[in-house]
């Protein structure tokens, strides 16, 4: 995978070695769950050993409670040793040997776990072992035919086409029969196939958090998007063609989706390799090229930029198009922005400089607000971009905005040592231990951004939070 293989093995490892404080060095007897998930990553990258691998396997396997985290290694992770990819021009051929080495070993340890005596593991690795087969078959029409017949039956008679990431390897499956002249008929009943199943299978908007169906509902979305992002390509029906593209721009993936990216990220790397994450541009530029109405455009515009913000400018040109001039686009952009965001109850809390604050008392302003805690290390990392906001931001607009941190599932204590420790003097309150249930928060950082008008907005996790809030702010 051209200037991505790389980058994914980085996160994966980065992502196996969080799953437990221990290093996989230490405790070699240990037997929970995400050992045996760090100890299989070892052994099929680093300390290649087959009968070590399948027995981390064996171990998830038999586990009920690791359903999600086998899955996850089978399909996030161990996928990316077995798909073959094409290497960076000008990388070391000694590098490339190794992986192939790799590669090569991991492919006869995968024909090894289908012939396991564990159903479950066989099931869960059904999906990938019909890809490898595939990607092996090139150049062999009958085989191919073979195969992907096989996949039909085996992954997509069943709806649920998201637990072993069948959704994701039939449109790799796809993107090589699809290529092929004489496979054409069978690709495209491949593609119908995985475009109901992608339609149907669409997760609403969660009112709870729920980290798992939220990362289902991201990878419905993303995949559904690209699904009519290929149809539309197929079409030379203008209207057809705006259809599907109006669909690829609906079903990327918003504000919700973006907090959970974990659930489409490696499909988004695996099936597109450019990893691309939108499909939003596509349709804006359809129609800035085709649209004779720039009320249309003007829409689309807004959509984008109020989960992207920084796409405000373009939405102000189309704005001054579309009504003759610029005057009243800022009335223009609040009022979508209220209406497209929650209502925030109200805050009051104690501050760590036994202070009261209270959102009322800002009324009419901007509000930042972060929720964190001094045991989570993404929350301390990013401190240092806090203080410089708090600093260069807050305290020369603080006619406009407001900013609140809420340190969480904490003590006093504590929070007062670390402030002092590292010098920090951005606001502080203490959570009451209902605020963060009273917004849902679904993990640590979270941001909210509330309008003056007392709605609110989730800041993106993951995103340039500063950019974000500068944007949809003015500041």
């Amino acid at each position: 995978m051209k200037n991505t293989g790389l980058e994914i093995f980085v996160l994966t490892l980065t992502v196996t070695h969080l799953l437990s404080p221990k290093a996989i060095a230490q405790a070699p007897f240990a037997d929970t769950p995400s050992d045996y998930y760090n100890r299989f990553t070892t052994f099929t990258l680093r300390d290649l050993n087959e009968a070590s691998a399948l027995f981390c396997l064996e171990k998830l396997a038999i586990n009920t409670k690791a359903t999600h985290l086998l899955q996850d290694l089978i399909h996030n992770n161990y996928a990316q040793t077995v798909i073959s990819r094409t290497f960076p021009s000008g990388m070391d051929s000694a590098v490339i040997r190794e992986r192939l080495r790799v590669q090569n070993f991991n492919k006869n340890l995968l024909i090894k776990i289908i012939a396991d005596t564990s159903k479950v593991l066989r099931q869960t690795t059904n999906t990938l072992f019909l890809y490898s087969n595939i990607e092996d078959a090139a150049g062999n029409n009958a085989k191919l035919t073979r195969l992907t017949d096989q996949f039909l039956e085996e992954e997509l008679s069943d709806p649920d086409i998201y637990s072993n990431r069948a959704g994701r390897y039939g449109l790799m499956i796809y993107g090589k029969i699809s290529l092929i002249p004489e496979l054409k008929p069978l690709s495209e009943k491949l593609f119908q196939v995985l475009y109901n199943h992608l339609e149907k299978g669409q997760v609403p908007a969660l009112e709870t958090p729920d980290r798992y169906k939220s990362e289902e509902r991201a990878w419905f979305r993303y995949l559904y998007a690209y699904a009519n992002y290929i149809q539309s390509e197929k079409e030379i029906q203008f209207k057809e063609k705006k259809s599907y593209l109006k669909k690829a721009f609906d079903y990327s993936p918003d504000l919700a989706d973006k907090d959970h990216k974990s659930g489409y990220f490696y499909d988004m790397h695996l099936i597109m390799q450019k990893g691309r994450d939108s499909f939003r541009d596509d349709y804006l530029t359809f129609l800035n090229n085709h649209a004779s109405d720039q009320d249309d455009v003007l829409s689309t515009l807004l959509q984008i930029a109020l989960e992207q913000p920084e796409y405000k400018a373009k939405l102000k040109t189309a704005f001054a198009k579309a009504k003759g001039n610029e005057t009243g686009f800022s009335k223009y952009w609040m009022e979508n922005v209220n209406q497209n965001a929650k209502t925030a109850p109200p805050i009051s809390l104690s501050m760590l400089d036994k202070s009261n604050f209270s959102s009322k008392d800002g009324a009419g302003k901007w509000l930042l607000v972060d929720f964190w805690g001094t045991w989570c290390g993404p929350c301390r990392a990013e401190h240092p971009d806090m203080q410089k906001f708090y600093d260069s931001i807050i305290k020369t607009n603080s006619d406009k905005i407001a900013l609140m941190t809420v340190a969480c599932r904490d003590t006093e204590a504590k929070v007062t040592s670390y402030m002092t420790e590292n010098k920090f003097s951005f606001p502080v309150a203490m959570s009451d231990n209902k605020i963060e249930h009273t917004f849902k928060v679904p993990h640590y950082p979270t941001k909210l951004l509330v309008t003056p008008a007392g709605k609110y907005v989730v800041v993106p996790s993951g995103s340039d939070w500063v950019s974000f809030v500068k944007h949809y702010t003015d500041l």
